[in-house]
C-alpha cells in the first residue's frame, strides 16, 4: 500500500491532569517543557493528584501529527513501539480507528511509554515522560517498503534522546533521501535542542527539506534572540520552514520566496498539548496535496486551534475537515 505520510517517533500514552502553578513549582520541573522521568516518579506525582480527574489518551509528538493527517484524509502510517499491555492495546486501537497504519504491540517486557501531562490554568502543558518500550525503537523497525512509496516522511526531534531511536530516525530519513522523498522534521522541544544541538544542526542541513519549530526552539537552535533572525538563519538550511509563534500565529518560508505570516483561528485555549504537532499535520497535509505555502500554513493553524480547544493532543473528532471551508473561514477572519 502507498502512503501519503509516514512518521516515526516515541509512541506514548498521555495521562493528563489539570493542576495549579504552585504544583509545577513544588515538583521543580520546567514549566512548558518536557522532562524525562521514571515510572516511579510519575506514580508519585499521580498519587499526589489522586483526587483530580485524569484523561488518558494516545500521544507522542509525531503520532499526534500522523493521526491528525489521517483525520484530514491522508493515508498515513506510524512507526513507533508499544508493549502488549493495556496501554499498548488502547494505543493500537486508537491509531487504527482513524485508519492510520500501525504495526501494533510488540512482546517486550518493558511497558508502553507514558507521559504525565500537567495542564496549568493558562492552558500551558508541562510533560514528564517515561519512555518505556518506545525507547527500544531501532533501525530494524523501519520497514523500507513502507517508506519508499511515501509522498513525505516525518521525524520527531524527541528521538535524539536515545541512541537507537535517533539511529532509527536517521535510517528512515536516509531511505527517503535516496528515493527523493521530502523529509519533514520537528525540533520537538528546547530541551532536545540544547542537549543535541550539533547533531541536530548536522542532520537538518544534510537531510531535512521541511522544518517545524516554535520560537523557543528556533532561538535555542540558532543562538538568536530575535525570532525573525532565527527564522532567516534556519531557512538558509532547509527548503521549507514553518515557525509557530503561539497567539501571534506562524511564519512560513520557502527558499527564494518572501515569507508569509498566518494568523490564528480565534478559540478559547484549554490545553496547548499537541498544538505544534497538529499544526504540522495540517501544513504537511497541505503540502502533500500541492497546496500553496500560505494555504498549508492556514490548514496547520486551523488544526492547532482545534486541538487546543479541548484536553488532549489529538484532533477532536468533531473538527470538520473540509479544506475549502477552512480556507474560506480564514479569509473571513483575515480579509486581504
Amino acid at each position: 500500500m502507498n502512503y501519503d505520510l509516514v512518521g516515526i517517533g516515541n509512541a506514548l500514552v498521555d495521562i493528563e491532569v489539570q493542576v495549579d502553578d504552585a504544583f509545577i513549582k513544588e515538583i521543580s520541573v520546567t514549566k512548558g517543557g518536557m522532562t524525562l522521568s521514571s515510572t516511579d516518579e510519575q506514580e508519585k506525582i499521580l498519587e499526589a493528584l489522586l483526587s483530580k480527574p485524569k484523561k488518558i489518551s494516545s500521544g507522542g509528538s509525531a503520532a499526534n501529527t500522523i493521526h491528525g493527517a489521517g483525520v484530514l484524509g491522508a493515508k498515513s502510517y506510524y512507526l513507533g513501539r508499544v508493549a502488549n499491555d493495556d496501554n499498548g492495546k488502547h494505543y493500537t486501537k486508537d491509531m487504527q480507528s482513524c485508519g492510520v497504519g500501525f504495526c501494533g504491540p510488540s512482546s517486550d517486557d518493558d511497558g508502553t511509554g507514558t507521559c504525565v501531562i500537567l495542564i496549568t490554568p493558562d492552558a500551558e502543558r508541562t510533560m514528564l515522560t517515561s519512555l518505556g518500550v518506545s525507547s527500544k525503537l531501532h533501525p530494524d523497525n523501519v520497514d523500507e517498503t513502507i517508506v519508499q512509496n511515501a509522498k513525505a516522511v516525518y521525524v520527531e526531534g524527541y528521538l535524539w534522546t536515545g541512541e537507537e531511536t535517533r539511529e532509527a530516525g536517521l535510517h528512515m530519513a536516509a531511505i527517503a533521501k535516496k528515493q527523493g522523498i521530502p523529509v519533514a522534521f520537528t525540533l520537538s522541544d528546547a530541551f532536545v535542542v540544547n542537549s543535541y544541538k550539533d547533531s541536530l544542526a548536522d542532520f537538518i542541513q544534510w537531510n531535512v527539506d521541511i522544518l517545524f519549530c516554535n520560537e523557543v526552539e528556533a532561538q535555542a537552535m540558532t543562538g538568536e534572540t530575535d525570532s525573525r533572525k532565527a527564522f532567516d538563519k534556519l531557512l538558509a538550511w532547509v527548503d521549507t520552514l514553518f515557525l509557530t509563534l503561539g497567539s501571534q500565529g506562524s511564519l512560513a518560508g520557502k527558499s527564494g520566496h518572501d515569507p508569509v505570516q498566518v494568523g490564528v483561528f480565534p478559540v478559547e485555549a484549554v490545553d496547548t498539548t499537541g498544538a505544534g504537532d497538529l499544526y504540522a499535520a495540517g501544513a504537511l497535509y497541505g503540502l502533500i496535496n500541492d497546496r500553496s505555502l500560505q494555504d498549508s500554513a492556514v490548514i496547520g493553524s486551523y488544526c492547532a486551534s482545534q486541538v487546543v480547544s479541548h484536553i488532549g493532543g489529538r484532533l477532536p473528532s468533531h473538527s470538520h475537515t473540509r479544506i475549502e471551508s477552512i480556507l474560506t473561514d480564514y479569509r473571513k477572519h483575515y480579509p486581504h
